[in-house]
């Protein structure tokens, strides 16, 4: 993790308070400006918390330390019950986590942050359902093919 990701998950984000927002001159733009940038960043602090647990969780998978250390066979529930995440966050991170090793592009994308948890833990699911789908996810594409011609409006039209 560089020195800025580092500031801005120890930074803590002031709030906009009402009072903050009308005592800055300029208006409208200017809260909604105020108020984008505020959320932004908190998106962007909570991503990057998410893929910090997520690498933590993918490293306990892999030592087995959720059976050992913790006594849980489930990582959802280990999450819910020792971390207090929420039930959803705990969800999305214990299935990537889970099927890290299936899908590794995916989740590398969401450990670097390329990707946000959801996405990642919705298409692992969806790709696990099938053996099919595991086998395509798999696959590189093919070259692109070029479309058959078409034969031009006076070849079809002409009579024989």
């Amino acid at each position: 993790m560089d020195t800025t990701t580092a500031h801005r998950i120890t930074t803590p984000i002031p709030s906009p308070t009402p009072a903050r927002l009308a005592s800055r001159t300029g208006g409208v733009h200017d809260q909604a400006t105020a108020i984008r940038t505020t959320l932004e960043s908190a998106a962007d602090l909570i991503n990057a918390q998410h893929s910090q647990v997520l690498s933590a969780v993918i490293a306990m998978k892999e030592a087995n330390l959720h059976r050992t250390a913790f006594g849980y066979s489930a990582l959802r529930d280990l999450l819910l019950s020792q971390f207090d995440f929420t039930h959803r966050t705990a969800s999305d991170i214990a299935a990537i986590a889970r099927l890290s090793s299936k899908f590794r592009a995916l989740t590398e994308a969401a450990v670097s942050g390329r990707a946000r948890i959801d996405q990642v833990a919705y298409a692992v699911r969806q790709l696990d359902r099938t053996p099919a789908m595991r086998l395509f996810a798999r696959t590189p594409f093919r070259e692109p093919v070029a479309p058959p011609s078409t034969p031009t409006l006076s070849a079809r039209h002409r009579k024989t």
